[in-house]
């Protein structure tokens, strides 16, 4: 399961935020633009464990806005489990 995501900060605050959510097991920072906004995937067993990883985003100094801005899921073990055709 991947999960794209756009973050806003407050400004000049990017930087430093990007360095703690990097630290997160299953987050990988791609892009930090006019240090404010943060681009960053999730990758995780389940959605359930993707949402926990984005949860723990919040407490982060300086974060504004967390979004999804897209996700794949078709291993989602929940899916599986039901039959959902693909």
């Amino acid at each position: 399961m991947i999960s794209g995501i756009f973050i806003e900060t407050i400004p000049g605050r990017a930087n430093k935020a990007a360095a703690l959510l990097g630290e997160i097991n299953g987050v990988e920072v791609h892009h930090i633009e006019e240090d404010y906004k943060i681009i960053l995937t999730i990758e995780a067993e389940s959605i359930n464990r993707s949402y926990e990883i984005a949860e723990s985003f919040k407490p982060i100094e300086g974060i504004l806005t967390i979004c999804l801005a897209y996700s794949n899921f078709e291993e989602e073990p929940a899916y599986q489990k039901a039959g959902v055709p693909r």
